[in-house]
């Protein structure tokens, strides 16, 4: 079964193929918040390389979540649109479950993964997940300051940081010994493929009409000054 992945909760767009477990073939592309007017063409790009219809897909996982409202929201309607046009489910695989699966699969000696979205300033979107993708810490808002490294990580085991929110890290990493960062594994769609088959396998699908992606909080709106107003 062929099955297209959208990851846009960064300012990474991204989309692959893939069949059954297998990536076929995937494009990302990193140009500022630009996912509506990328998506689309990516798409179609990515199923004409290899000769593929829309009418050819059995199924579509998008990355649900947590990461920008506006990437977010872009990835999501797509996905929606799509899904319900051709009929197929929708296989929401969460953002930081998907950047958890690559640690583990690029370090086989880690015993806990840490992957955190830039969320701002010095917040992160984070989680922890062990080995066998079980959620130790829930997805959750966290301020990158020396007390998290020091006191708030486990101490025992190997920890493996990840996403474009462990960037931000830098220094701090030293606080704790157990803490490698992996630059190299940021969102994309490729990371979705292994989660999103094992959803299908497990018949955890969802409807386009009722799939909500996780925004955990809500956008950062900044409301114009006025003239004439302090």
């Amino acid at each position: 079964m062929y099955i297209l992945h959208i990851e846009t909760a960064t300012p990474i767009c991204s989309v692959a193929l893939s069949q059954d477990a297998e990536l076929l073939v995937y494009r990302d592309m990193e140009e500022g918040m630009n996912h509506t007017a990328m998506l689309t063409p990516m798409i179609e790009e990515l199923l004409k390389s290899i000769s593929i219809r829309p009418s050819d897909l059995g199924a579509i996982s998008v990355s649900s979540g947590p990461g920008s409202y506006t990437g977010l929201r872009v990835g999501s309607s797509t996905a929606k649109a799509m899904a319900y046009s051709l009929n197929i489910p929708i296989l929401a695989v969460p953002t930081l479950a998907a950047l958890a699966s690559a640690a583990f699969l690029a370090n086989p000696d880690a015993d806990l993964a840490l992957p955190m979205i830039d969320a701002r300033r010095k917040e992160v979107y984070m989680a922890l997940f062990d080995r066998e993708g079980q959620e130790l810490w829930a997805p959750s808002s966290v301020i990158l300051e020396e007390k998290f490294f020091s006191d708030v990580l486990p101490q025992a085991g190997l920890i493996v940081g990840c996403g474009d929110g462990s960037l931000k890290i830098g220094d701090l990493a030293g606080l704790a010994g157990n803490l490698r960062v992996e630059k190299e594994i940021l969102c994309s769609a490729r990371h979705l493929v292994a989660p999103a088959w094992d959803l299908f396998q497990q018949g955890k699908v969802r409807e386009a009409l009722h799939f909500v992606p996780y925004y955990l909080k809500p956008p950062n709106i900044t409301v114009p000054r006025q003239a004439g107003f302090a």
